[in-house]
């Protein structure tokens, strides 16, 4: 008998229970997360091994409560990076809010601007997409070696990767492919397209494509904005495409697809969505997601032998009928539903995946 796809509780307050106002809230009601107040902070860049130059920017937290009893002290995960998503940065407000609410908990938190986004911007000439798990392996081969990686009286690092949108197709797609040693011990993902094809379809044409507009801005003016020494990110054939973009396939075909080898926007999005690496996961996952997400359509979810994944004892999922897009926001709380129910699950011993390293 097939499971029901949603198997989670979230209850929105009265007048937000729209999957519309779940995922703008943050713009109209902006939050405040001092993340200095709740831990101490400094930058590590991590340099790119494909020899373009490039370095990623990571800010890592120590949490105050980390060796005084926290959750993140006891637990078997110590650091968690934090992967946005398309369009977004380490300073977006879905970051800065699970920051937030981890460091409290006590877990030490990494925040990662991909290549050509927020600090990452100033140090890259190339762009990040769907698939380029290669970075998130060296940000955390990097953050394998920092001391916040390591529990109190351990000598071994314990991480964890948690991804939103399309940084969660990034987190999925990771877990799913050969990682050196047992470092990763686990990773969640919140809201992330499984099928890029059908996500990008639906993007367009939900909401007469604002939320699409909205994203194509943000990557136009970063790829656009020239490098600090003057120089430009693209080229003249690629700025002149880029800018007469209708849609984020039309900014797909005109840099992320050629860039990086494939035919175009269609082999791109066939060859990364995330919902195909799904059986292949090998760490524990946590897939979080809402079926009235106005810009990643319910379809692939539902698509998704739910069943046989539980099986396989790998993949666990909190889908709930209300949220948005990253949304989940709840009266009275300060931090979004799913951080806590991602603390907890990455708390959680897992005993199939322990065995597999003892």
């Amino acid at each position: 008998m097939a499971l029901p796809i949603t198997n989670a509780g979230f209850r929105p307050p009265a007048g937000w229970n729209s999957g519309h106002l779940q995922t703008i809230r943050s713009r109209v009601l902006p939050g405040s997360f001092d993340l200095r107040a709740v831990g101490e902070q400094r930058q590590v860049l991590v340099e790119a091994a494909d020899g373009s130059g490039d370095q990623l920017s990571v800010m890592v937290h120590r949490s105050k409560r980390f060796d005084s009893g926290g959750s993140g002290g006891g637990a078997r995960v110590a650091l968690v990076l934090l992967v946005h998503g398309l369009g977004g940065s380490s300073a977006s407000d879905y970051i800065t809010n699970t920051a937030h609410g981890l460091l409290q908990l006590g877990f030490n938190v990494a925040r990662v601007d991909l290549r050509g986004a927020g600090l990452s911007k100033d140090h890259s000439r190339t762009f990040y997409h769907a698939g380029k798990t290669e970075d998130l392996r060296l940000v955390l081969e990097q953050l394998a070696k920092e001391p916040e990686a390591k529990r109190p009286k351990s000598v071994e690092p314990a991480l964890a990767a948690v991804g939103f949108s399309l940084g969660g197709n990034q987190v999925i797609k990771l877990l799913a492919e050969p990682l050196a040693g047992s470092n990763v011990l686990a990773g969640a993902t919140v809201s992330a397209p499984l099928d890029l094809a059908v996500g990008s379809e639906h993007l367009h044409h939900m909401a007469f494509g604002l939320y699409e507009k909205h994203i194509l801005r943000a990557l136009k003016r970063d790829s656009l904005e020239m490098r600090p020494d003057g120089s430009s990110r693209v080229s003249a054939t690629e700025r002149d495409r880029i800018s007469a973009a209708k849609d984020i396939v039309d900014f797909d075909n005109a840099v992320t697809a050629p860039r990086n080898g494939w035919r175009d926007a269609e082999e791109y999005y066939r060859v990364n969505s995330s919902g195909q690496f799904l059986p292949a996961v090998a760490r524990p996952l946590l897939v979080v997601h809402a079926l009235d997400d106005p810009m990643i359509p319910s379809g692939p979810y539902r698509a998704i032998e739910w069943a046989d994944l539980d099986r396989g004892g790998h993949v666990s999922r909190a889908v709930t009928d209300l949220g948005g897009h990253v949304g989940f926001h709840e009266r009275g709380r300060q931090h979004r539903w799913f951080v806590p129910v991602i603390a907890r699950f990455l708390a959680q011993p897992h005993p199939k995946h322990r065995a597999l390293h003892e």
